[in-house]
C-alpha cells in the first residue's frame, strides 16, 4: 500500500468498509432469498445455493486483505448480482423487497470497490510522479 495521508487513509479505510458491507449483505440476502424467501420449485436448494452463491466466494479474501486488483473485478461480479436483483423484482412482485435489497446490497458492494480502487490508484499514481521527479532533480 503507497503512504499517503491520514485523510487518504481514512476514505480507503471508509469505502472498504462500505464495499464489505455490501459483499456480506449481499451474501446474507442471497442465502434468506435462496432458504425462505424464494425457494426454487425447480431445481433443488443445495443446486441453487451452489450456483448462486459460490462466485461470491471468490472474492472474500482479497476483499478482507485490502487487495485493490480484487476490489477491481468484484466491482464487475457485483453487476452481476444487480441484475439478477432486478430480475428478482420483475420476476416475484408479490415480495419486491427481497429483489430489492440484493440490488442495493450489490450496489453498495460495487461503489464501495469502485471508490477503493479509484482512490489508490490516485494515490499510487502520485507516488510514482513525486519519485520520478525526485529522480529527475538528483540526476541534475
Amino acid at each position: 500500500m503507497p503512504e499517503m495521508n491520514s485523510e487518504k487513509q481514512k476514505k480507503l479505510i471508509l469505502y472498504q468498509n462500505i464495499a464489505l458491507t455490501g459483499y456480506f449483505s449481499l451474501f446474507l440476502i442471497l442465502m434468506l432469498n435462496i432458504i425462505w424467501l424464494i425457494p426454487s420449485a425447480h431445481f433443488p436448494t443445495a443446486l441453487v445455493l451452489l450456483v448462486i452463491c459460490t462466485p461470491l466466494l471468490f472474492p472474500m479474501r482479497g476483499l478482507l486483505n485490502s487487495k485493490t486488483y480484487t476490489f477491481q473485478w468484484a466491482s464487475f461480479l457485483s453487476l452481476a448480482y444487480f441484475a439478477h436483483g432486478i430480475t428478482e423484482i420483475s420476476a416475484h412482485p408479490d415480495i419486491w423487497y427481497a429483489g430489492l435489497l440484493e440490488t442495493l446490497a450489490s450496489m453498495m458492494m460495487y461503489l464501495g470497490c469502485v471508490l477503493y480502487a479509484r482512490i489508490f490508484k490516485q494515490e499510487k499514481k502520485r507516488q510514482l510522479k513525486e519519485q520520478s521527479e525526485e529522480a529527475e532533480e538528483q540526476s541534475n
